[in-house]
């Protein structure tokens, strides 16, 4: 829902705040599963008259198509990055502006983001963190692209006008995104600490007060282990919450019209004109709320797996704890040592060359 599906909006004549919530792209269900009773119904969870039907919705098909972006992008860069022929700096330099877009963000949430977190396990699991970021950035902007009322300016056809949306708008996304940062800090945290040292993280107060501490460490062992949870599942609200909102704030505008539309054509179209002005700033303020939620929620997962799989007496994950010091910044040898930039790089440079 954005200023420029206001045309749609107006031809369609229908309740703007459709374009927020999901809506089936085809009348019979793919799936029919029995559930429950034949009285029992649930709309929000797909039950209906004891069964669940299942629907490609606009939302799940918006998420398919912004993983195949993703993919369709990641190897298009990733060909003009991963260069290791010609002469000098060029055999480093990333080619096309995209592809240096690309590798400047990336850069920026590896030593920004995870690095400052994860110390020497971010290589290990930065792609993890790329996936993450991009995903939902990817999924963020193109919600605000209305696909539908493009297809249905150009084919006439209103059932196109839901052909689209913010699938980071739909809370069973968001849940999949929250989940799988669960499971990270999870698996991440076993992995890197061990099962015992894993659990022992929920107990800060430790098993060996007696048994006069047993139940303040049962107690606090409870409460750590929801509060765990609750931050995956403020993920989830946070960003299905914020980007909802936006959709929802621009559609209370956009009814100002139909409002005014009521009393004349005349004073819709003078109501039209504050409405156009404050719709493009929000939609500006989106296109930033896109970024920004998608940065938050990496930060956090990011965040969330640090505190469980690195200790801060991990000293030897750093490998060069003052390699930006003041002092080192500005020494050349430091700073274009080939074995500190790529294993590639070094290779080409043999010792004693």
């Amino acid at each position: 829902m954005n200023l420029f599906a206001l045309p749609g909006l107006l031809a369609a004549g229908h309740d703007p705040t459709d374009h927020a919530i999901p809506h089936a792209l085809h009348d019979s269900p793919l799936l029919r599963i029995p559930a429950g009773g034949a009285e029992s119904s649930s709309p929000a969870l797909g039950i209906k008259e004891g069964y669940y039907e299942f629907f490609i919705t606009n939302h799940l098909m918006m998420s398919a198509f912004v993983a195949f972006c993703l993919i369709v992008v990641g190897l298009l860069c990733s060909r003009k990055i991963s260069i290791y022929h010609g002469e000098g700096l060029g055999r480093y330099q990333t080619r096309g502006r995209l592809s240096q877009l690309f590798e400047t963000i990336c850069a920026f949430i590896r030593d920004e983001v995870a690095y400052p977190n994860l110390k020497g396990l971010t290589d290990k699991y930065i792609y993890y963190v790329w996936t993450v970021f991009f995903f939902i950035l990817f999924a963020n902007i193109m919600g605000v692209i209305p696909f539908g009322y493009i297809l249905q300016m150009i084919t006439g056809d209103t059932q196109y006008s839901h052909w689209g949306g913010s699938a980071t708008g739909n809370l069973s996304l968001t849940g999949v995104l929250a989940f799988t940062s669960l499971f990270a800090i999870v698996f991440i945290g076993i992995r890197e600490t061990s099962l015992k040292d894993f659990l022992n993280h929920f107990n800060p107060i430790g098993w060996d007060g007696g048994i006069a501490m047993l139940p303040i460490a049962l107690l606090l062992y409870v409460l750590e282990v929801l509060s765990l949870l609750i931050k995956c599942f403020v993920l989830a609200m946070r960003l299905f919450g914020t980007m909802m909102a936006g959709h929802l704030v621009l559609a209370a505008f956009v009814g100002l019209i139909f409002a005014a539309r009521s009393a004349g054509d005349s004073t819709a179209y003078a109501v039209s004109i504050p409405v156009v002005l404050v719709s493009t700033g929000l939609t500006l303020l989106e296109l930033f709320v896109c970024c920004l939620q998608a940065f938050i929620f990496t930060f956090l997962t990011v965040l969330f797996i640090a505190s469980m799989a690195v200790h801060e007496h991990d000293e030897h994950l750093d490998d060069d704890p003052h390699a930006m010091e003041d002092a080192g910044q500005m020494d050349p040898d430091k700073i274009f040592d080939p074995g500190r930039i790529s294993p590639a790089v070094g290779a080409s440079h043999p010792a004693g060359a």
